[in-house]
């Protein structure tokens, strides 16, 4: 029996303390450019109403002012927050410039590929800009 009680103890203060290390593991400064880390969104001034399945089905189907109206906010709302996605991947890749060297230049933390990613954002972000400004041209020659 006391193999069982000593075993019980070890076992609670092992759990206490692991519960006690995972806690308070943290030392540092939060890495944030990790891939499981998710930093709070500023979240752009959005109206909750459309989502991806919404938009494409009003894009097939959109005759009215007010339909092109939607689109064209919705897809600027997306260039907004694509914007700023590359802002903030570009201010990474000057931090990792102006920071110590990198030993190795093909690891996913070297400045050309946040450059490039942030590259991407910004095509995209034009494209949605482009698709914005025709529904809103739509939207004029609608009301007509």
């Amino acid at each position: 029996m006391p193999t069982s009680i000593t075993y019980a103890k070890w076992t609670a203060i092992a759990l206490f303390g692991l519960a006690a290390q995972t806690a308070f593991s943290q030392i540092g400064p939060k890495n944030l450019m990790s891939p499981t880390y998710r930093a709070p969104a500023a979240q752009a001034a959005v109206s909750q109403g459309l989502t991806k399945g919404e938009v494409k089905r009003l894009s097939a189907t959109a005759e009215s002012r007010a339909d092109h109206l939607k689109l064209a906010t919705y897809y600027t709302a997306e260039a907004d927050k694509l914007e700023a996605q590359a802002v903030g991947y570009e201010e990474a890749a000057a931090a990792l410039r102006n920071g110590p060297m990198v030993k190795n230049l093909s690891a996913p933390t070297t400045p050309g590929r946040y450059e490039f990613v942030a590259k991407g954002f910004r095509e995209e972000a034009r494209s949605d800009r482009a698709l914005a400004a025709s529904h809103e041209h739509l939207a004029l020659t609608a009301s007509l």
